[in-house]
């Protein structure tokens, strides 16, 4: 896990906005180069090498600090993403290729507010779904404010973003 000092140019780069209109066009992060590489390689095997319940309690910790990049947050979770603009007035973007020591998320999406650019909903599929009346309870002992459902989905409702598990 990170320091304190390890976590202040992650946190400053994972969350720094994307510029309304501005078509990103790197290869990996429009903050790669910002990011020390020691920092970036533990935040990716931490991403790569977590259970998916701790994996969960990490996103929810992350958008609880603010909303992060989408960017930043996809390149985290694999390389082959794609950025569509949708007829229902939002921005959709994609992480086709998960990579995943378990090899148990298949697909990432999020949808983006089309004037901030900011992540309202996240939807991570999965090869099967982890117990979810033990997630749910986990979630909600952490973060008692939250708005966890169960049914054929797991959901969790904050105030500025949902994110919603579901098998494939």
């Amino acid at each position: 896990m990170f320091t304190n000092n390890d976590e202040t140019g992650l946190k400053r780069d994972l969350y720094e906005q994307s510029k309304p209109g501005m078509i990103d066009t790197s290869s990996v992060s429009p903050n790669w180069f910002t990011f020390i590489d020691h920092e970036w390689d533990a935040l990716q095997k931490d991403f790569f090498e977590k259970s998916l319940d701790d994996l969960l309690v990490e996103l929810v910790s992350i958008f609880r600090k603010g909303n992060p990049n989408y960017n930043n947050l996809g390149s985290l979770f694999g390389t082959e993403k794609k950025r569509v603009e949708d007829d229902s007035n939002k921005i959709i973007y994609s992480v086709n290729q998960v990579n995943r020591k378990e090899n148990d998320i298949t697909n990432v999406t999020m949808f983006l507010d089309p004037d901030s650019h900011k992540i309202t909903e996240i939807y991570i599929c999965v090869q099967i779904l982890p117990p979810m009346n033990e997630l749910k309870c986990r979630i909600e002992d952490s973060y008692s404010d939250l708005l966890v459902n169960v049914s054929n989905e797991f959901v969790i409702i904050d105030n500025d973003f949902k994110l919603t598990l579901k098998s494939d």
